[in-house]
């Protein structure tokens, strides 16, 4: 990895731990992102719950290593449940988005969450369009509106892999994405605020943790 995409790296993770809390001093960071060349690597750090790493395992991935290994690793730790979050300005969805959820999985009753920038890191932190997206939203004028969470139960890699391409070929359909141009945010890349969000298989504990929906004792 080049010394410029470290230094990416090192800031994405660094906001994030801003919002959240926790994380390493930066230069133990620094030494720690250089050790990992491999997924494998990723894979190391993924079986230790307790290390500081852990809970950004699949940004590290997506950034060093892309997509297709990010979509491909199968965590250790697993929640056998997981969420779809619909943003605010999407809100009208959900009844039609629950009426399809439960064609196939089983949906809890809806929970509502005011959006926030701590929200808003637990599912896009440590991503490289996060600053876009919460720059849209407080654009917008979304924080501090309601969200809504389906939780939903039963859900095994597989029932996960399923949600991802459901995501993919309907959220479009439910409602058209809103897209604001990066420069009207003073943003590198647009903000892009789509209908729905559902975590991959490598999220879907953490997230599910970092949102209060599980507790550490179910793992």
């Amino acid at each position: 990895m080049s010394t410029t995409d470290n230094e990416e790296l090192i800031g994405l993770l660094s906001d994030y731990f801003a919002v959240l809390g926790g994380g390493l001093p930066a230069d133990e960071l620094t030494h720690r992102l250089h050790a990992i060349r491999t997924p494998n690597d990723i894979a190391v750090i993924d079986d230790d719950q307790h290390d500081p790493l852990w809970r950004v395992a699949p940004q590290i991935m997506m950034q060093r290593f892309g997509v297709d290994a990010f979509q491909a690793f199968q965590p250790r730790h697993v929640i056998d449940r997981s969420f779809v979050f619909v943003h605010p300005a999407h809100g009208h969805i959900v009844p039609l988005l629950q009426a399809e959820l439960r064609q196939r999985w089983a949906v809890g009753d809806a929970i509502t969450r005011e959006l926030t920038p701590a929200l808003i890191s637990s599912l896009y932190g440590g991503y490289a369009w996060h600053a876009a997206y919460a720059a849209a939203c407080q654009f917008r004028g979304d924080i501090g509106q309601m969200a809504t969470i389906l939780p939903l139960e039963r859900c095994s890699s597989l029932a996960l892999r399923d949600l991802i391409v459901y995501k993919n070929d309907h959220r479009s359909r439910l409602s058209a994405k809103i897209v604001i141009p990066g420069e009207r945010l003073k943003q590198s890349m647009n903000g892009i605020i789509q209908a729905f969000h559902c975590p991959d298989v490598i999220e879907n504990t953490r997230q599910l943790l970092s949102l209060g929906l599980a507790d550490a004792s179910e793992i």
